[in-house]
Order: structure tokens, then sequence, then C-alpha cells
């Protein structure tokens, strides 16, 4: 993950560093910008073996403080240099372990302010908990009303990894209630021995600069006495529905063309519709299967090649399929919050199904052979109606209050909808 030139800038255009890593050697390097990264040029200084690895590791002194740089070889002006990935200032521990770290994100003071549809508030001196994820121990995490940063700490050093798959979660989860994307712009981390280390780089993102949006339009606020509810439950989805969170902010982090976002949050729908968070319905109930199932047990003189497709045929009466499925996750949302986000279920699912099932079995598109994905308005229609559907059924599930989903559900809706007036999906704005 790299240091991003526009982040951080040097105090001097030259450094002194001292090679901590082998295919590097001490020296004087140049401080050189290149496609918005930093790249240190010193001739001769760095070299590449084939087996070797990628990584430099140098130690530096940046206004009297150490520093630690960490890089890649990377060809400059017919040499080697080194493409800065990572500056620690404070520091030149290289396995250094810390008990705390402070992040600033974009956007994290809308989401930390108070609106009355929050229901009760939380106490905002408490702190939270965000649950232990892949190998890493649960931590506390500090998140004030109206903060702009969060702090996490440890019950015993951790390497700045750790601390990174917390905030990484909880970045996510922020890109998702703003519905646009969340950059880290800052990190301080604290070690064992009170000293503070400033991270720069390690961002899989520069910084968005986005307008934020108020309060009121975010998806969900960190403020309700609901909030450790709605941190346990996206932790859970983190760890047990892989990769829909993933794909959740990358939707918002790099949308990419049209039909590879709407195929994207179809995947994202498909894997809630499956997990267990519905109670989808078999083809036919049981009363209605029962008068077919009875008939093929009355076929008498049957070879064990017609005995297989009598089980298969048994089998499929009782198979779960995905439009009820999809049917289900619909309506575990109320009717009348679907009325307030303008989705008109009922048209968007026959059109999501036949979007999802022109990819999955090749299936025909529109009356008239039209394939849907040559109608590129119906198509941003399905995408933009995914996300809502997406939104509601996830933020239902993590517990944020009923009155918060009703809001959630009319700015969903004005935002999206009059976007797409000319498609059946979105209903008319009401004068």
């Amino acid at each position: 993950m790299p240091l991003y030139a526009s982040t951080f800038q040097w105090p001097d255009p030259a450094i002194d560093f001292v090679s901590l890593s082998s295919g590097a050697r001490d020296g004087i390097a140049e401080l050189v910008a290149r496609s918005d990264r930093w790249i240190l040029k010193a001739p001769g200084n760095f070299s590449g073996v084939t087996g070797q690895p990628g990584q430099r590791t140098l130690s530096t002194t940046l206004d009297g403080e150490p520093a630690l740089i960490r890089g890649s070889v990377f060809a400059i002006d017919g040499d080697l240099g080194l493409r800065v990935d990572e500056l620690r200032i404070g520091s030149v521990e290289m396995d250094a372990e810390y008990v705390s770290a402070t992040a600033n994100f974009e956007h994290l003071a809308s989401a930390c302010t108070y609106r009355p549809e929050d229901g009760a508030a939380r106490d905002a001196h408490q702190a939270l908990v965000f649950p232990a994820l892949d190998d890493v121990a649960e931590m506390r995490a500090e998140l004030p009303c109206r903060a702009t940063a969060i702090t996490l700490s440890a019950d015993a050093p951790v390497p700045l990894e750790a601390f990174e798959t917390q905030l990484t979660t909880f970045q996510d989860l922020l890109t998702f209630a703003a519905d646009q994307p969340c950059s880290r712009t800052s990190l301080t981390l604290t070690d064992r021995s009170g000293n503070d280390v400033r991270v720069f780089g390690r961002d899989k993102y520069k910084p968005f600069n986005g307008k934020t949006r108020k309060p009121i339009e975010f998806s969900l606020r960190f403020v309700s006495d609901q909030t450790q509810r709605v941190i346990d439950g996206w932790w859970k989805a983190r760890d047990e529905l892989l990769p829909v969170t993933q794909i959740i902010a990358g939707l918002r982090y790099q949308p990419g063309y049209v039909e590879a976002d709407a195929v994207l949050s179809a995947a994202a729908i498909e894997a809630l519709a499956t997990a267990g968070l519905c109670d989808p319905r078999p083809l036919l109930s049981q009363e209605d299967a029962e008068p077919i199932v009875a008939a093929l047990n009355s076929l008498d003189g049957t070879n064990q090649a017609q005995r297989d497709a009598i089980a298969r045929l048994k089998g499929e009466l009782h198979r779960t399929t995905f439009r009820s499925k999809v049917e289900s996750l619909i309506e575990d949302i109320a009717p009348e919050k679907w009325g307030l986000s303008r989705v008109r279920t009922d048209e968007w699912i026959k059109l999501f199904l036949k979007a999802r099932n022109g990819i999955a079995h090749a299936a025909p598109g529109l009356p008239g052979g039209v394939s849907i994905w040559k109608e590129s308005e119906l198509l941003r229609s399905i995408r933009d109606a995914n996300w809502i559907v997406i939104t509601l059924v996830l933020i239902a599930q993590l517990g944020v209050p009923d009155a918060a989903i009703d809001r959630v559900a009319e700015r969903l809706g004005t935002r999206y909808g009059i976007r797409h007036q000319e498609t059946p999906i979105f209903a008319p704005r009401e004068h």
C-alpha cells in the first residue's frame, strides 16, 4: 500500500539515509515525485537481484526525529531508485509493537453526529469494543460524539498490522454508512514506552476530498445505544460473509463500469440471500408438493436410472429458488420502507433476475430478444436499486433503529430515484 506524494511533503529536497536491509547502501537520495509517488533517487545505491526481496528498509532523520522508510526498487532515469511505500516518523525500530493507534478518516465527524431518529444516545465516554477478527484480538475503541478521530487500544502490544486489520474493517463500515469513499487521512501509533510514531503511507487510496454529506444523509451513525450491536454485526459479516463487506466498500472506493458494478452488487445480494439472513420458500409448498410426490412414489417397475431421475425430481420440488431467496430479503423489510425508497420491488425483482440470469445462465433478456445488458439506462437503474436493497437489508440486520431506517430509505430514494424517472424500477416523485 503506497505513500502518495500529495499526502506528504518532505522537509528537505534530499535525505541522508542508512540501509537496514540488503539491496541498498548508505548514501544521499534526491526526492523526486513521479505519478503522485515519491522516489528516492540515489544512483548506484540500490540494487535488484533475481530472487532478492523487492522491499528495502532505510533509516533517516527528518526535522530532528528518527524515521523509518520502506519501499520497493523502481527504475528511474536509467538506474534503480526506491519508491516509498511507508514512512514512520518517531522511531526506526523495524519490528515495533504498539499499544494504541489513533486514526483520522474523511467524513467521520458527520457519522458521529446525533439525529433524533437515532433513538437513545450511547454514552460517548464509554469505549466500544471491536471484536476479534482473523488472528487479531479484540480492541477497545474510543469514538466520542462529533469525533474526527478514532483511538484503538490493545490489551498487549501488537504489530501495526493488527491495528490496520481493525481500522480497515471500520473504514469499510464508515464508507458504507457515508455512501461515499472515506480515506484514512492520518495514523499515529503509541509504543509500549509511550513514544508516538506517525505513519504515512500504507494507504489503499489517497484522500478523495469529497464533499461531506450532512448527518441526515448517512445510512447509519455511531451515536445510538445500538452502536455496539452494529459493530458486532459488521465484524461478523466481515468474517462470515466474505467478500460481501469488501464488495460493498469497493463499490464506493473504486466504482467501475456500470456493468461491473451491477454484477458485483448482484453478487453481494446473492450472498446475503443465501447466507441464512432470511427464510426462503421452496419451489412448492408442502401441500402442493404432496400429490406429485405420491404420484412419483406410485411408479412400479422402474430401473435404476429411472429411480435416480425420480429422486432428482423430488429434490427439485423442495429446492429453494434464487427468486424465493430474493423475495424473502425484500419481505424482511416493511413495505412502507420500500415505498419511502421509491423502489418498486416487483419491477426490481423481475429486472434484477433477468440481469443476473443473463450472466449466470445465459438466459434470454427483455421481450423481443433484446439483451438487458444493452439497455444502459435500465442497467444504471438496476445498479442503484441494488445499492438501496443492500443498504436497507444490512442496516436492518445490523440493528439500526426503525425510525432511522425510515429516514435512510427516504434519503436514498431521493438521492437515486431522481436519476431514473424514465425506468420502471423507481416510482416517480410525489408532488
